[in-house]
């Protein structure tokens, strides 16, 4: 009677929980420490802020408002302090883009974790707030039947804006997204009513210009 069949054994490279246990080269793997996502998601949100800090800076734009103190709160959209203050009707654009862009990183890079994602959304904020500042584009807001009034934001309004792009973008992955998709579609429908403006209606003016 033949023995048992010799055990064959598995090359290191082509065991995963042999690499896993000793390494791909044969030494224990360092071990990752705990606190390193939350590291990395600190040092993203200093760079992309202090780029768009500095690009602001480049720009002339005070870090407060010029000619008013400092609001927590500025419903309108005609004083010359638009978009100068910590909270606007934009703000809550700015919430609705960041579950937007919780869904789409989701989507896009489901395999990532959830701190990776989360600084990838922050990195579009900050490229946004470098766009959105630009002259150019500053131009094309304050087009034909736009009051005129918007010179750009100031630091504390960037910051600020990406803080509530962040809030979005945290209140989308916890909440139900029925939920967050209402909410969504009210601030929309908010802004459109209250300032003449959102992503639809400033989409369609820039369109038919």
């Amino acid at each position: 009677m033949s023995g048992p069949p010799a055990r064959t054994e598995a090359h290191p490279l082509h065991d995963a929980d042999a690499i896993q246990r000793t390494g791909l080269f044969g030494r224990s793997p360092m071990p990752v420490p705990a606190a390193w996502p939350a590291l990395q998601v600190a040092m993203a949100i200093l760079l992309v802020n202090g780029a768009v800090i500095l690009w602001l800076l480049l720009l002339g734009r005070g870090v407060l408002p010029d000619t008013v103190p400092l609001q927590w709160w500025s419903g309108s959209t005609l004083a010359a302090d638009n978009s100068q203050h910590i909270a606007d009707f934009y703000s809550a654009l700015h919430a609705v883009s960041g579950a937007a862009l919780c869904f789409a990183a989701r989507a896009v890079c489901p395999d990532w974790p959830l701190h990776r994602r989360f600084i990838m959304v922050i990195a579009c904020s900050g490229v946004w707030e470098v766009v959105e500042n630009a002259p150019a584009v500053i131009s094309l807001f304050n087009g034909p039947g736009s009051p005129d009034v918007y010179r750009g934001d100031s630091i504390v309004n960037a910051l600020s804006d990406t803080a509530f792009v962040a809030f979005g973008f945290l209140g989308a992955h916890s909440l139900p997204r029925w939920f967050v998709i209402a909410a969504g579609a009210s601030a929309e429908i908010t802004a459109a009513l209250i300032v003449h403006d959102g992503f639809v209606l400033g989409t369609v003016k820039v369109v038919l210009r």
